[in-house]
């Protein structure tokens, strides 16, 4: 019978995974549909996604000890963007795999897999873990800190430095016969008010989401050569105190005692912090009663059911490494066991071994887990991924996620035994950009809020309601909602908060009653080049159009929006002093059209005419010396016409900087003569008739 079913949902899922992997990737400038029947009320969907990075033994990141500064953060940057761009919303991050740190610690050395050295700092100096915390909320993802309670000392770990917990709490640890290898004794005080220690300093001084503990606790066997665990002087001195508990049954105890005393401890310092636990997939063989294979409970002396059991945690991750038709240990088989045992209602996000097998056989597996998963737990579905590498190495795997299960973005589902009370609804205000609706908001308490998330309602060809949405971090105060497939605009938009465990606001449905001027240009708001805030300035009102060249030689190449970022960050620098970006609106080569300064406040020209009342326009390129692209041309013309119109400003007013200022050769003669032989005015009029 359990052949039958097995293979039943192996097939079943197959056919799944190939009808998701049919459709394209979605661009970042798309709407996910929400998932309610037409006219519903909307609502994101919610899912756990998150990947394992291990710095142990440089398995993930950094990639080498003693890689530079710089090349440390890039090599971050690549494995976040990964996660942003394939719509994962978590990272957990390994910050203490040997008893040391990947962050400044008073406690413990700087880790030997940062710099090569145990001891020493990263130079030029910088913390990597609050590098993470913040390049990780940046892109909107939750970052966990993973640590190992009870490792001190890692056989590939370098040398024991005088800088080591094995030199300086010696009381503490125990040699093992495996290589290099150096464990805490759980059961020792000492070893717990230490660990607590370590684990509540990153809680109180980093703004992390999470504090996730994997399957170590007593070693497995073969670090120590098969033999047990050395600790007969901590366990002689506990009976001879007058303890009653067998040797197995005191070391799990004091486990249990560890686990339970750093819940309370981090629910009382930051509650909004998640507890997370990863153990070993089987509890005990025979749990269920088709299970074999590895005891935790009697070999690591981990009796993770008792912690799901009593609510211990705030999500479970049992390692379910197995596929779904392997008899004795069953992905599905092991997920509802450990599903029944869930009786306080926690998270139960199983992990799933992504491997080194990039086959078409592997990638359906991995997705037919994931939809198990939404199956079996749909009040709370999530995983997290072992591990990242697999995932950046195999691109059949991220395009079936990204195509399939992952397609569509996700909040994380709520925790409500720590906080259900929903943050504010922002204030919304809508305007037209370009061919767009720019939706802006505010919110009366920015701290409470994680994420914000901007809700589209256009009709169908049936006349029918349907709701879509994009989700947006926290330092977002606009976005861009696009016309629908069938170039319809939509009817009306809602913008929500979500807070820390994953509260989300109400929100007043706001009806869209712009009128769209007919042009198909499409403007990135400020905050898709990460503009800073401006300084106040004087305000105008636009009566002229007035065409520039940024000066510097670009081409496709570059990154476009880095650049503007620069270029404002200098403008506003002490040397010169802006309140701002100059131009109003700044075009790529590639046509892209970016909103640069308030168009009701004067620009920055440094020449020697007031550029009040101009309406400044800048493409990005030096055209004294190269040829000015079709796409930037056309971006240019199709702006112009949208400003005429948006503004009420004549035809005629349209000049270069060079027709102001005497001091000038900008726009540069390659974009001038579209000026002069009247091609600019000519092609306006034609897109405004």
């Amino acid at each position: 019978m359990l052949n039958r079913l097995l293979s039943f949902l192996t097939v079943l899922l197959a056919i799944m995974v190939l009808q998701a992997c049919s459709s394209s990737k979605p661009t970042t400038k798309q709407l996910t549909t929400n998932n309610a029947a037409p006219g519903a009320a909307p609502k994101a969907s919610r899912e756990f996604r998150a990947a394992w990075v291990a710095t142990v033994a440089n398995i993930n990141w950094p990639s080498k000890p003693g890689l530079t500064t710089d090349q440390q953060k890039q090599e971050a940057i690549t494995l976040l963007d990964y996660l942003k761009a394939n719509n994962f919303n978590a990272v957990v991050f390994q910050v203490r795999p040997q008893a040391d740190a990947l962050y400044q610690s008073s406690l413990e050395p700087w880790s030997y897999y940062l710099t090569g050295t145990q001891g020493k700092a990263p130079s030029p100096y910088y913390d990597p873990l609050q590098f993470w915390v913040d390049a990780a909320h940046d892109r909107g993802l939750e970052l966990h800190v993973w640590l190992n309670p009870y490792r001190a000392h890692h056989t590939v770990g370098g040398e024991v430095t005088d800088s080591s917990i094995v030199k300086k709490k010696p009381e503490l640890v125990v040699k093992l016969k495996q290589g290099n290898y150096w464990w805490f004794d759980p059961a020792l005080k000492g070893t717990q008010d230490h660990s607590t220690a370590v684990v509540m300093d990153i809680v109180k001084r980093y703004d992390i989401d999470g504090v996730h503990f994997d399957d170590y606790f007593y070693p497995y066997p073969d670090y120590n050569n098969g033999a047990d665990f050395p600790d007969s002087v901590s366990y002689a001195a506990y009976k001879a105190a007058g303890g009653q508990l067998e040797r197995g049954d005191w070391r799990r105890n004091a486990v249990n005692v560890f686990i339970e005393r750093l819940y309370k401890e981090i629910k009382a310092e930051k509650k909004h912090v998640k507890f997370g636990l990863s153990p070993f997939g089987i509890w005990r063989p025979g749990y269920p009663e088709y299970v074999a294979g590895f005891d935790q409970y009697s070999v690591l002396y981990a009796d993770a059911k008792l912690w799901l059991n009593k609510g211990w945690i705030d999500y479970f991750s049992p390692q379910l490494y197995w596929p779904i038709s392997r008899l004795q240990q069953s992905f599905p088989v092991l997920l509802g066991w450990w599903a029944g045992e869930n009786t306080m209602n926690r998270h139960l996000w199983p992990g799933m071994s992504v491997g080194t097998d990039t086959s078409a056989r592997n990638v359906s597996e991995i997705i037919g887990q994931i939809m198990t998963t939404r199956g079996m737990l749909p009040n709370s579905t999530g995983a997290i991924h072992w591990s990242i590498s697999q995932l950046t190495k195999s691109p059949n795997m991220t395009n079936g996620l990204i195509n399939g299960p992952y397609k569509k973005q996700a909040l994380i589902p709520s925790s409500p035994w720590l906080d259900d009370k929903a943050p504010d609804a922002p204030v919304v205000t809508l305007d037209q950009l370009g061919a767009a609706i720019k939706v802006s908001w505010t919110h009366p308490d920015d701290k409470d809020v994680f994420h914000y998330v901007v809700y589209a309602k256009y009709k169908d060809r049936l006349g029918n309601d349907v709701w879509k949405y994009q989700i947006l971090n926290r330092n977002d105060r606009s976005a861009l909602v696009e016309a629908n497939t069938d170039k319809s605009m939509p009817t009306h938009i809602k913008v929500t908060a979500v807070d820390r465990t994953g509260n989300e606001s109400p929100a007043k449905e706001i009806e869209n009653n712009i009128k769209f001027i007919n042009t198909s240009a499409i403007i990135v708001p400020r905050t898709g080049w990460q503009a800073a805030a401006a300084k106040p300035f004087r305000t105008h009102t636009p009566v002229k159009i007035t065409i520039h060249h940024e000066g510097t030689y670009f081409d496709s190449t570059k990154d476009a929006a880095k650049h503007i970022k620069n270029v404002q960050t200098w403008g506003m620098g002490k040397d010169r002093n802006w309140t701002d970006i100059p131009y109003h609106f700044l075009i790529a080569p590639d046509g892209t059209i970016y909103e640069g300064r308030n168009v009701y406040t004067v620009g920055e020209t440094a020449t020697e005419y007031d550029p009040a009342g101009h309406l400044l326009i800048s493409c990005l390129g030096n055209f004294e010396e190269q040829q000015v692209p079709q796409k930037q041309l056309d971006a240019l013309t199709k702006l112009i016409a949208w400003c005429a119109q948006q503004y009420n400003i004549p035809l005629e007013t349209i000049a270069s900087h060079k027709d102001h200022s005497t001091k000038t050769d900008c726009p540069g003669k390659n974009l001038y003569q579209y000026l002069q032989n009247g091609y600019i005015k000519t092609r306006v009029k034609e897109l405004n008739n």
